[in-house]
């Protein structure tokens, strides 16, 4: 299974920066996602969400923090937690408070832990069945599994409509996402 997993990563990642190159990493440009999204945060009484700070070729959730100020939600990033290899949600003020971690990626330099109801997490891969192929340390799976357990949080994955692969092998520890929105639908 982790061979499997493997190559799909690979083609995955591959199939991304492709996409990527050719039309910037923004789906949420898209007006339709943006009205849906501003819909969904408003219904619900939610105090905050987590985002991911995109890197590479991810698709850049932060279009969020707009939507979110409006409506007085607070943005929250994850940092790594090494004594445990998940994440710590932290909010995130402005981007003078950001630094790289020993993967290239940004989080906050100070931590004020706060659990966020709503979750937007990058994705590497996807299937119809809603599971999520990510990069492989599963620090996303291990946070969302130990959040859902203590708390009712709403997963939202985030993808290129092409990273959508038919069957993605699973494990047990594999956490699947509530929705997934990718630049041109969503998957429910």
């Amino acid at each position: 299974m982790l061979r499997s997993k493997l190559i799909l990563r690979q083609h995955c990642l591959k199939n991304r920066e492709i996409y990527f190159k050719k039309n910037g990493n923004d789906c949420l440009k898209s007006k339709d996602i943006n009205v849906i999204l501003s819909e969904v945060l408003s219904k619900f009484k939610i105090s905050s969400i987590g985002i991911y700070y995109p890197t590479k070729s991810e698709i850049s959730p932060l279009k969020l923090i707009e939507i979110s100020k409006k409506l007085s939600i607070n943005i929250c990033l994850p940092v790594i937690n090494n004594n445990t290899n998940d994440l710590i949600f932290s909010k995130f003020k402005c981007k003078h408070s950001l630094k790289k971690n020993k993967f290239g990626i940004i989080e906050p330099t100070k931590l004020n832990k706060t659990i966020p109801e709503i979750i937007f997490v990058p994705m590497v891969g996807f299937d119809k069945k809603l599971n999520r192929l990510g990069y492989g340390k599963g620090y996303y799976d291990r946070t969302i599994s130990k959040l859902r357990k203590s708390k009712k949080i709403f997963v939202i994955g985030l993808a290129y409509d092409n990273q959508f692969i038919m069957n993605i092998p699973t494990e047990s520890h594999d956490e699947k996402m509530d929705i997934i929105l990718t630049d041109k639908k969503i998957y429910r």
